[in-house]
């Protein structure tokens, strides 16, 4: 079963933090950085509490904008009927064009290869030999 609530944030096969909306003890969401000094960081502090306007910053940064002239074709093709972006982040695992961050969220067992945009530059077929060489 996967838990939305509970996800790690991925950087190619390497998790650079974990992040739990709805801790156990408590509160607001709770976040662990495994990296520092990285401009893809998840929050500012290597560990400790983010608030939610946080996580809302952070999910604004995975998603396409609301205002994007094709955003309706978008939807329709996540199969969404209204813009969503914690639903947009569900389904597209938080994936852009512009870096190799994604989210894999509790129970999958998905791989970088997985979600990957652009497979033809990290994961690239291997030629088709000749029968002539």
């Amino acid at each position: 079963m996967i838990d939305y609530m509970t996800f790690d944030v991925m950087w190619m096969d390497d998790i650079i933090a974990h992040v739990d909306l709805k801790p156990a003890n408590g509160g607001t969401p709770y976040v662990i950085n495994y990296i520092d000094d990285f401009n893809k960081q998840f929050s500012p502090n290597m560990e400790g509490h983010i608030s939610l306007e946080e996580i809302e910053r952070w999910l604004k940064w995975r998603t396409f904008p609301p205002t994007r002239v094709n955003a309706k074709e978008l939807l329709a093709s996540l199969d969404m009927q209204s813009y969503n972006r914690w639903g947009i982040v569900r389904k597209t695992h938080g994936v852009m064009a512009d870096d190799e961050i994604w989210i894999r969220f509790k129970g999958e067992t998905l791989i970088h290869r997985n979600v990957c945009l652009r497979k033809d530059l990290y994961y690239p077929e291997e030629p088709i030999r000749s029968e002539l060489q």
